[in-house]
């Protein structure tokens, strides 16, 4: 008999008798199915063909009502063991006429009339002579022996498969027992023997091992190896390491230490620390309750990471040391001993106290610093409020110097323009033939005009830079509306038509889309902005055509372009033409004095800016400009009106 006393073994033998009984278990049940239904199929044919035989037999002696013949074939039908019972019953009335049955011992008698045993077949046939119905054959045949056969079939089945089971468990226990369980528990105690340190059993490479556990075999064979490399490594490290290793005992004496930890305790080897040092705390700790407070956190917490605290060397210097260290428990959960390193952190810990040492004076000037920077600052106030003040005081300046200047501007204009239409009509006349007054006649309307133009310029000079410095200044007056963008770009355009009649080799086009949205603005600051950029493409434009085109490029948007065929803008002056007193052509206003006030477009970006769009340019020289402006549909404005 087998014994195992593995419980791998107990497992795979356990498992291996359950799943042959199942499996030879199915089977049978599926023979003993097939078998009862072939038997059931068997007797429900030889049922029908008893009935034919019958009606057929029972045809002649029942149409000349010979009764003992009938008797006779009925018993002889009774022969057949499974048939329980055998009828003849007249086909009108239903009438018995003969008929044989059985008794509890199966044996024939007289068929009486009463219920039947359960679980009988029952076939009926006709019996007809001459084409006429005369009498009816009831056949029953009861499944007794087909039971009894199943039933003996069943033990032969239960028979063969505890037969089979004990045969195949015994034989593959063997196997397993001889190629797996044998193998195993010596892989088991080679196991053992590298884990307890003892020396690996030397039968384990003469046994004899197959597939898989040869793999194992080996695989196991390999990993102690790579096992004793590591421990091998690991002791290298430890006597290689620059941090001091240690396993000590809680009560105070060491059980192992590495050469780093010699070295750093002017120890002459790990060994002379073990036996010279019966306590830690009195003989290594500075302060020996540090000692107690270590192995207190360790057993309280398990570990104790970044514990500073100082050393007194061999030689009786002091040191500042960091332990990093864990508890190791026995069996019953006490602390055994401890272990982890100790670095050596006395040069950082002076370097830390040069350092706070640094801070302070640091902090210290700082808080100079801070100081005179607060004073600075106080200055800086001042003299902003101060300027402040200035900026108002100019405001106020250019607005009474502005006032001061229109009023006389006016009367200059005025008389230049008097002076010009009286002197053409009433005394250029008298010049008549004489061409030296003709020409100074002609001379001086040449200077009227100059001096007309001049002061217009003077006049939109003025009129602008008051505008500019009220917007900057935040007191201009907005008088914002929802207003139809296309309306005020068809007024601008009419507005500058004149300018264009003046040179008919420029044309302008429009190009407004019907669906554009309403804005949120002063129209008259959006006229003074469309005038201006229309003003600036026909003034420097000589041949060509003017373009305005209006869209919306995304919801809530709307792109108004100022396209031109003039001669363009320099690169580097496109990022300052926006700035003050800088023009749309070349040449710095101040300097070449052309015709404007070089205030125009910085008066347009502040405008365009105030309503949270912006205004940009591209510009390529002898080739034109686009000046495109981004407004946003329905921006009602932010700042305060009455500013």
């Amino acid at each position: 008999m087998l014994r195992f006393h593995d419980s791998v073994a107990k497992t795979v033998l356990y498992s291996l008798v359950a799943v042959t009984t199942i499996v030879l278990a199915a089977f049978g049940a599926l023979d003993y199915y097939r078998e009862k239904t072939a038997m059931e199929e068997m007797l429900r044919e030889n049922l029908a063909k008893s009935t034919v035989r019958l009606s057929t037999a029972l045809a002649h002696p029942l149409w000349n009502l010979d009764v003992l013949h009938a008797g006779k074939i009925l018993e002889g039908a009774m022969l057949n063991r499974h048939v329980y019972a055998v009828t003849v019953r007249d086909a009108d009335t239903g009438t018995l006429l003969a008929g044989r049955s059985r008794d509890k011992d199966w044996n024939i008698v007289p068929y009486r009339e009463g219920a039947p045993p359960k679980n009988l077949l029952t076939k009926s046939k006709p019996i007809r002579y001459n084409n006429r119905d005369i009498g009816v054959v009831q056949v029953q045949a009861g499944a007794v022996f087909m039971e009894r056969a199943l039933q003996n079939s069943l033990a032969n089945i239960i028979l063969r498969i505890l037969v089979l089971n004990i045969c195949l468990v015994t034989i593959i226990a063997y196997l397993l027992r001889r190629s797996v369980f044998t193998p195993l528990k010596s892989v088991e105690a080679y196991a053992q023997n590298v884990s307890s340190g003892r020396e690996p059993a030397a039968g384990l490479g003469d046994m004899r091992f197959y597939g898989e556990l040869e793999n194992l075999r080996g695989a196991i064979a390999t990993m102690v190896e790579q096992l004793q490399a590591a421990e091998k490594r690991y002791r290298d490290i430890v006597e290689h390491a620059t941090e001091g290793v240690f396993q000590t005992r809680p009560d105070g004496t060491f059980l192992a230490a590495n050469p780093a930890l010699a070295r750093m305790l002017a120890y002459d080897s790990p060994e002379e620390i073990i036996h010279r040092v019966n306590s830690i705390g009195e003989q290594m700790y500075l302060d020996a309750s540090e000692r107690d407070r270590l192995v207190s956190m360790v057993g309280d917490t398990g570990a104790a990471e970044g514990f500073k605290t100082r050393f007194v060397r061999k030689d009786g210097q002091t040191i500042w040391v960091v332990l990093n260290a864990r508890g190791v428990p026995d069996d019953k959960g006490a602390l055994h001993y401890l272990e982890g390193t100790v670095m050596d952190v006395t040069a950082r810990e002076r370097a830390e106290r040069r350092l706070e040492i640094l801070n302070r004076h640091l902090k210290r000037a700082v808080r100079d610093r801070t100081r005179r920077l607060e004073e600075k600052a106080a200055e800086l106030e001042n003299a902003n409020r101060r300027l402040t003040e200035l900026d108002e005081l100019k405001t106020t300046f250019l607005a009474t110097v502005s006032h001061d200047l229109r009023t006389p501007l006016t009367s200059v204009l005025g008389f230049a323009k008097l002076i010009n239409r009286d002197f053409a009509n009433a005394f250029l006349t008298f010049a008549g033939d004489n061409p030296k007054l003709a020409r100074k006649g002609h001379r001086i309307i040449e200077n009227l005009g100059i001096i007309q133009e001049e002061g217009e310029r003077l006049t939109r000079l003025i009129n602008d830079f008051l505008d500019l410095s009220k917007i900057e200044a935040g007191r201009a007056d907005w008088r914002d509306r929802d207003v139809r963008a296309a309306d005020v770009i068809d007024r601008a355009a009419r507005t500058v038509s004149g300018d264009f009649a003046e040179k008919p080799d420029v044309r302008l086009s429009l190009d407004v889309a019907a669906s554009l949205p309403v804005v949120r603005m002063d129209p008259d600051r959006l006229s003074q902005v469309m005038v201006n950029l229309l003003g600036n493409a026909v003034k420097f434009t000589e041949t060509g055509e003017v373009a305005v085109r209006a869209w919306r490029p995304e919801e809530g948007r709307i792109r108004i372009e100022v396209s031109d065929t003039g001669r363009g803008i320099a690169p580097d002056a496109q990022d300052k033409i926006f700035d003050k007193f800088q023009q749309a052509g070349e040449g710095d206003t101040l300097l070449d004095k052309p015709k404007g006030t070089g205030l125009g477009l910085a008066i347009c970006k502040n405008i365009v800016e105030h309503y949270h769009g912006a205004i940009r340019v591209d510009s390529t020289l002898q080739k034109g400009s686009t000046f495109i402006i981004d407004l946003p549909a329905h921006a009602a404005d932010t700042r305060d009106p009455a500013a």
